[in-house]
Formats: structure tokens, C-alpha cells, sequence
């Protein structure tokens, strides 16, 4: 496939972008509405309500008014009757809409978890999710994001998410370390809390979960809020991702096309949709896609990446695809020059997608765990950049296992992205050697049956250094009894021999986190050179 650009708002500008991410950002790992319509059907049956079109593409929230409106006739109020269908259409209890069950350990999807990334990164400047799931906030928790207010401190700028539902939850992004997730349309986390203090006290605040027909439609000016101006304000300051996105809200496609119209962005990647479909269709509602498209001053040749329900490429494949490059970009930027030549070798076989090139799984996998091995060893150090105060080593969190460490947005020599770009010059001739998703931090051989795990030994790192953050990855080595040999690499950005005291130290720790007695004793596990990374079995061993 090829795709209309490389999304250079995202991976390498100082512009920011936003994400509106629609129902198919989530399947299929949370219900989407043919599901919940088939209980909404049954609710309706019961109240003696029935809508004509079934099968509509608007029949579902044309149900759900009928049905909201009948419970208000019966003397509920509008959030008394929003709340009672949340809970009879299952959303409470079934936790999959909360991202507990149906997706991987680590808590996120490839997709997820490069979206979650790029927040970190500091690449986007708000996600606008219109969906009640809350798999997006599921992931941000699992790359370390704490929601607000209860963020530690960091050396970089993003620490923190906020959900932003209503016009209350803005004052939450009065502070710099805080990423927005709006959700205009409800959350189910929020739902939740509603309904837990409903349960115990009988009262109930304002319920927002949108799903009438006319309230997707048009927005009457009284019933604007502060958090459309939000939104509003986003679209007019960046250029625009949607992602599994139908456009069908037409109170929110007026919005962005009437701001793109005013603003008229003039990058190459203003809109783009990262979608199954493209829809052109016209109706009473008007056009979806290519009304928007043309306020941006593009067409679907332009602004279309697609994707496939089934086979290649997935949503899933896309974000793997762009994280890489901008891990890329990022390594080249704080390598050498003699390591620039071969970095930009397999950044150009990045120029389009594609999804079995090995170098996806290594940033996936491995490169966050490098970066965040060196940053608790010692190796890189910082300030919180919002007080100035030194953040010590051991405040580098380690858990969950994909907290995420920047690999850009930070000022100061980064000495691990230079010692990873060594490693990378070294395995691009034989990029297909090493699995870098088997292991999560590690390299593993199946020709050797044999792990490469790669340690950070600078010279004049405080001693003893801290290998803690492989310990949740050891964790997740299921079945290490079919690993022969562990082979520990000294990584450094300088050619200098290693201080044995500190190997030694460390190879000590690396027995110590290994569950088993054949890796505690004897020399299954011993030192290997960068050449052995080679394939060469004549090259020394460090």
C-alpha cells in the first residue's frame, strides 16, 4: 500500500497533533454499537417502543431517543433515564468497555500503546475520543500517566491525563505536565462513579452519555459549552488525525470544517483518516469525509490511509509503523555521523508502510526498555522541568512494564539513544538474526537458542547501578528453561574496555532477578561482544 505522506506533523515538526479517535480506534477490543443495539432493541420491545429503518446507519441513536424520551414522559429526569440505560444496556458490568479483560497483559494494543507513546512524547497536543470505552485511558496508565491530580514528577513535560467531559473538568489543564482527553460524548469510568454514588446516596449529578440523534446532529447555541470551544480551539492550532472515525456526528464536523475553512493549515498532513472506509455519501446530513477533506484543501488521495478489518494492514500495523519512524528520526538526530549513513538506510525503507520489517518490533519492544534501563542505572539523569528540582534515578518508575521514557522532548545529551543507534549499526546487516518481541528488553537467537541482553556499563556511572527495571521484564519470560545461553553485551557510546568491577556487578544482579538455579550458577550466562552481535563465532568475547 502507499499512504499520501509520512505524517510529518507528528513525527518530526515542532507542530503538534490531534487525534479524534472514532468507534474503530477500539474494535475489536471493546463492543462497538451493533452489539449494544441488540440490547437496546430488547430494551425498547419491553417499553412497547419501536423505530421504523432498522439496519439504518443512524437507527441505533434514533432507537436510543425514542427510548430516552418515553422514560422522561414516565417522570424520570433526562440524566435519571441516561443513567438507567447505561446500566440496562450492560455497560457497568461488563468490564470490557474499561479495558480489564479482552486485551493483551500489558494492558494496551500495538495501537493503543503507540498513541499513549506519542502523548508522552509530547507530539500531540489532545486526543478527542468519541468513545465510551476507555481503552485510550487504560493504555495512558499503562505507559505511566497518571491521572490528575496524582502525577509525580518526571524530567520531561508530559506526567499526567485528564479526562475532560464536561465544562468542570477544564480548570484540570491549568497545568503544563497535563495531556487533555476529551470525551464529549461520556465516559464509562465517569459513568461508573455517577453510579456508584447514586447507589449509596440516591442522589445523581449530571449524567453525560450522548446518543440522541439530535444532539449528534445539530448543537443549538445554547447548548454550547466551554469544551466545544475547546475542541474548537484544537482543530484551529493543529493539523488533524482521525482514526476509525464515521464523521457521522454532524455537530462536530460543522465545527472542524467551519475552523479548518478560517484557518486554512497549510501542511501536507492537515487531515488525515486512518480508516476501513471513506464515506462519501451524501444525505440529509450532507457529506461526511469529503466535506472535510475540502475545508482542509485536500481530497482522498490526499488525506486517505486505509486499513483492513482483516489482513494487512490493521490500525494496529499503522501506529507501529509511525512510531518506528519517529524512533528513527529521533536516533539520527542524537547519533554520529559515521552511524547517520546507515540509520537513514532504514529510514528510506520506512518511506511507506511496512509491517514485517523488523526494525517495528525492535522499537516496540526493545528500545523503550533500553532507554528506560539506562535512565534508572544512573546512566541519564534530569530535572523536573516545571520546578528545576533533580530527579534522582531511582524515582524512574518501573511499573507498569510500558512506562514510557521520551526519547525526545528533552534537552540534554542523550547518551542512551546514542548507545542504541550503535547497537542498531550493528544489527542492520543482519536484521532478521534477532526476534525483538520474544523477550521484551532482550535479543534472542534461535539459531543459539540464546538471549542477548544488553547492559548499560558508561564509565563513571555511580556504582552500584540499578538493573531494577528488567525485573518486570523478567517477570514476563514465561518458559526460560528452553534458553541455553544469556548473553549479557556491553553497550556503550564510547570504544573503551568495560571496569570489570561494574560487570561483575552487574552480572551479579542479572543471576540474582534470574528464577531459575541454571542461570544463578555456572556459565550459562557470560559476556559476548558487539561482534558477537555479528553472528561471528570467532569474534572476542568481551
Amino acid at each position: 500500500m502507499t499512504v499520501p505522506h509520512r505524517f510529518p506533523s507528528l513525527i518530526e515538526g515542532p507542530t503538534q497533533t490531534i487525534i479524534i479517535a472514532g468507534t474503530g480506534l477500539s474494535a475489536p477490543n471493546a463492543p462497538v454499537l451493533e452489539g449494544l443495539e441488540i440490547n437496546l432493541k430488547r430494551i425498547a420491545d419491553t417499553l412497547g417502543i419501536s423505530v421504523d429503518n432498522p439496519g439504518a446507519d443512524d437507527y441505533f441513536y434514533d432507537l436510543a431517543e425514542a427510548v430516552l424520551e418515553q422514560l422522561v414522559d414516565n417522570g424520570k429526569t433526562d440524566s435519571e433515564s441516561r443513567l438507567w440505560l447505561v446500566e440496562k444496556l450492560g455497560m457497568l458490568d461488563d468490564r470490557i468497555w474499561f479495558g480489564e479483560i479482552g486485551l493483551p497483559l500489558s494492558g494496551n494494543t500495538p495501537r493503543h500503546r503507540a498513541i499513549a507513546r506519542f502523548a508522552v512524547e509530547n507530539r500531540l497536543r489532545a486526543i478527542i475520543s468519541l468513545n465510551w470505552d476507555a481503552l485510550l485511558e487504560t493504555a495512558l496508565d499503562s505507559v505511566g500517566l497518571a491521572e490528575e491530580p496524582d502525577a509525580p514528577p518526571r524530567p520531561w513535560q508530559v506526567t499526567a491525563y485528564a479526562r475532560i467531559i464536561e465544562d468542570m473538568d477544564l480548570p484540570c489543564l491549568g497545568k503544563p505536565n497535563v495531556f487533555p482527553v476529551i470525551k464529549p460524548h461520556g465516559c464509562v469510568r465517569n459513568l461508573e462513579q455517577v453510579w456508584q454514588k447514586f447507589r449509596s446516596s440516591g442522589t445523581i449529578t449530571h449524567v453525560t452519555f450522548k446518543l440522541k440523534k439530535t444532539e449528534l446532529a445539530n448543537l443549538p447555541p445554547e447548548q454550547r459549552k466551554i469544551i466545544d470551544l475547546k475542541v474548537q480551539c484544537c482543530v484551529a492550532e493543529c493539523p488533524l488525525i482521525a482514526v476509525g472515525w464515521k464523521a457521522s456526528e454532524k455537530y462536530l464536523r460543522d465545527i472542524i470544517i467551519k475552523t479548518a475553512k478560517d484557518v486554512q493549515h497549510p501542511s501536507c498532513d492537515a487531515f488525515t483518516l486512518i480508516s476501513s472506509s471513506w464515506y462519501p455519501k451524501t444525505g440529509s446530513n450532507g457529506t461526511y469525509h469529503d466535506d472535510i477533506a475540502t475545508a482542509y484543501g485536500k481530497n482522498r488521495l490526499e488525506a486517505f490511509v486505509k486499513v483492513c478489518k482483516s489482513g494487512h494492514p490493521t490500525h494496529d500495523d499503522i501506529f507501529l509503523w509511525l512510531q518506528a519512524l519517529y524512533a528513527m528520526n529521533r536516533l539520527t538526530a542524537t547519533s554520529i555521523d559515521p552511524q547517520k549513513t546507515k540509520l537513514q538506510q532504514i529510514i528510506q525503507q520506512l518511506e511507506q508502510p511496512c509491517f514485517d520489517h523488523p526494525i517495528l518490533n525492535w522499537v516496540d519492544r526493545w528500545l523503550p526498555s533500553w532507554v528506560r534501563l539506562c535512565w534508572r542505572a544512573g546512566v541519564m539523569s534530569g530535572t523536573n522541568p516545571h520546578t528545576g528540582l533533580r530527579i534522582e534515578s531511582w524515582d524512574i518508575p518501573i511499573i507498569p512494564r510500558d512506562v514510557h521514557v521520551p526519547l525526545g522532548c528533552m534537552s540534554q545529551e542523550r547518551r542512551d539513544l546514542q548507545a542504541a543507534a550503535k547497537l542498531l549499526v550493528i544489527l542492520v546487516d543482519t536484521p532478521y538474526r534477532f526476534k525483538f518481541d520474544k523477550y521484551p528488553g532482550g535479543l534472542w537467537c534461535d539459531e543459539e537458542r540464546c538471549l542477548y541482553l544488553p547492559l548499560p556499563l558508561w564509565q563513571g556511572v555511580a556504582k552500584p547501578a540499578d538493573l531494577a527495571a528488567l525485573k518486570p521484564l523478567v517477570e514476563d519470560w514465561h518458559g526460560l528453561g528452553f534458553i541455553q545461553n544469556i548473553r549479557l553485551v556491553c553497550l556503550d557510546t564510547e570504544d573503551v574496555q568495560p571496569d570489570r568491577a561494574l560487570c561483575q556487578q552487574l552480572e551479579a544482579q542479572v543471576r540474582q532477578l534470574m528464577r531459575s538455579v541454571r542461570f544463578a550458577l555456572g556459565d550459562a550466562v557470560s559476556w559476548a561482544s558487539l561482534e558477537n552481535m555479528k553472528g561471528d563465532p570467532h569474534a572476542t568475547v568481551a
